[in-house]
């Protein structure tokens, strides 16, 4: 096994989780001065306070922060070396399984197990949105392993507006929690304490019943909003349930910020804001600095493979969490990207059996870096450059972080990009690309559709096009604001 690094010490933060292996704790000079500070997690068992005992279901995902908590620090060749084992057996299992990969698979045909390499591994052609949208049933497994769940839908718009669905598995629910679990870690969160989610919510338009909101041990409670209600309903319920961490989306977050800043509006207990979805610019974080006084964590996920990078410990930069996936940030040649160069963003899942995603190129852009400072080996993602939602605003005055596009697929099944664009408060534009015109029923069904998901107090007007371009920044925005002043950041 690979000596790890060392790192630099934070002298006045603790882990709010059992410490890393290999982490020295400093010495105390009395045993008061031991237990002052110190947090042990919360078991998962009645009647046992300490030792912590973990949750059934969470000692998994434990087990697998012991193996990363090692990994993190290897070099990059044995990592390399472990991911296209794990790389190995997906392709073979997508070459015999899933029909879509048949063909595509063979130009690997006579490499054999132990023989596979990056060169051989990018003859392998580039999975496209498309591919995905037109491949149907035919990307599925037939038949998937033994001890991998019960497959369940995974929908998204994605960074390019364009709807797919996927199938995702047990065990890729297993990675999104542990990834999740080392995402707390590194950033040393409090797990008694609260946190609020204002995100999207699929079933209902009031606030769930509190959940944990970490896997693994017991934590404090989770309380969700949505985040399609106006701002000024988000933060009357912010300031109320009074939280820890707040989970948000980045434009939502830059809304909540701006109105605290006209109204003096604080929420007493906040540490810190958790970003996630869509592009966090610097400015975002600047204003939650000045106006909230409490920093901003991100990090990069796609509905449709899990969490992809997280930011460093100590660095505004991003980690690629390569125990999940491999990511290639390619330039238009296909060629990789040297760091300080902007480049296409293509994705391996290397634990979804069910929708084998190989070389999948999601839509978004990045800029990859070089050694991290903090010593951690897991390759660094400089800038990611991907979809940014502004906001919506109402008739009003008010705004909101508008959801459309599961409602807008539903009516829409020839959908293959979309795109809002506010001109007025009253009226939307509603850019497509699809297979083919819109019948004038097709089109009241996704104005209602629109109505329903949005706002009736717009007027949606529909204009079609062969593409819906990126901004010169290389960003898609899947809705944009063009009333004067509005939105400063995206």
């Amino acid at each position: 096994m690979a000596r790890r690094k060392s790192r630099r010490p934070k002298p006045e933060r603790r882990p709010a989780a059992p410490p890393s292996a290999g982490r020295a704790a400093p010495t105390p000079e009395s045993p008061s001065q031991a237990l002052k500070g110190v947090r042990v997690p919360r078991s998962g068992r009645s009647g046992i306070h300490w030792p912590a005992i973990p949750n059934y279901a969470g000692a998994v995902v434990l087990a697998l922060q012991y193996q990363w908590e090692q990994t993190q620090w290897w070099p990059h060749e044995t990592l390399l070396k472990h991911q296209f084992r794990q790389i190995e057996l997906l392709l073979a299992h997508a070459a015999r399984t899933v029909p879509f990969y048949r063909e595509r698979l063979k130009i690997l045909t006579g490499t054999k197990r132990g023989d596979l390499t990056l060169d051989l591994f990018r003859r392998i052609p580039l999975l496209t949105r498309t591919d995905i949208q037109e491949a149907g049933d035919a990307l599925i497994t037939r038949r998937l392993p033994k001890g991998h769940g019960k497959p369940f839908d995974l929908s998204t718009s994605g960074s390019t507006g364009s709807p797919i669905t996927v199938k995702g598995t047990g065990i890729t629910g297993l990675f999104l929690n542990a990834l999740n679990l080392r995402y707390h870690i590194w950033h040393d969160r409090d797990f008694s304490g609260k946190t609020a989610a204002i995100t999207r919510l699929t079933s209902s338009k009031a606030p769930k019943k509190p959940t944990a909101w970490v896997a693994g041990y017991a934590s404090g409670p989770m309380v969700t909003f949505d985040v399609t209600r106006p701002v000024t309903e988000q933060l009357a319920w912010l300031k109320e349930v009074n939280p820890d961490y707040l989970l948000t989306y980045p434009s939502n977050l830059l809304c909540l910020v701006q109105r605290c800043g006209e109204t003096g509006d604080r929420v007493p207990r906040l540490r810190e804001v958790a970003t996630m979805g869509e592009i966090l610019e610097p400015a975002v974080r600047a204003a939650c600095e000045r106006v909230w006084r409490v920093r901003v964590v991100d990090a990069y996920s796609a509905q449709e493979v899990g969490i992809i990078a997280t930011q460093c410990p100590e660095n505004p930069h991003y980690h690629v969490q390569s125990e999940s996936v491999l990511v290639e940030v390619l330039d238009g040649d296909g060629e990789p990207c040297a760091p300080g160069q902007i480049g296409r963003l293509v994705i391996t899942d290397m634990h979804n059996f069910a929708t084998p995603l190989i070389r999948y190129e999601i839509g978004d852009y990045a800029e990859p870096g070089g050694p991290c400072s903090c010593g951690r080996t897991l390759p660094v993602l400089t800038r990611i450059l991907g979809r940014t939602r502004n906001m919506l605003t109402l008739p009003s005055g008010d705004r909101m972080w508008p959801v459309y596009s599961e409602a807008l697929c539903e009516a829409l099944p020839q959908l293959r990009q979309a795109q809002l664009v506010q001109r007025t408060l009253d009226e939307i534009e509603v850019r497509l690309v699809v297979a083919s015109r819109l019948t004038p029923q097709e089109e009241d069904r996704a104005r209602a559709a629109l109505g329903k998901a949005l706002s009736d107090a717009f007027a949606y007007r529909f204009v079609y096009v062969d593409e819906i371009p990126r901004s010169p920044a290389g960003k898609f925005e899947e809705v944009k604001s063009e009333l004067d002043g509005l939105d400063p950041v995206g």
